[in-house]
């Protein structure tokens, strides 16, 4: 659904989107990779997996640069600093939906 009207919906906090993003990992089915076809495939060469991104995610992290909102989707993008299971420093992008408590990683790369 493409909405480019309406009133702007406030970004999370970091606390805010730590919480949604632990949830959503939690409440995922074994199945399910958050991660999009780009993140997946498009930068073999930067030796990241879906294994980092988690990980990245589940351990303490903190915003690499201010939100940024797409009109076009609607959403937020979130920008995080953390670190790969073999502690690299990596940023991964991530498109939230607040409403259904969900995310979709759109990249991930080495810092």
């Amino acid at each position: 659904m493409v909405q480019e009207t309406g009133i702007k919906p406030p970004s999370l906090t970091e606390q805010e989107l730590k919480k949604l993003l632990l949830e959503a990992i939690e409440n995922a089915a074994d199945t399910d990779n958050p991660e999009t076809f780009h993140a997946l495939f498009d930068h073999p060469e930067r030796g990241l997996d879906t294994n980092d991104t988690i990980h990245g995610l589940e351990r303490e992290w903190k915003f690499e640069r201010p939100p940024v909102f797409n009109p076009k989707f609607w959403q937020w993008k979130y920008y995080i600093d953390t670190e790969s299971v073999g502690r690299d420093a990596i940023t991964v992008t991530v498109a939230v939906d607040t409403l259904r408590r969900e995310f979709e990683v759109i990249t991930r790369w080495r810092q």
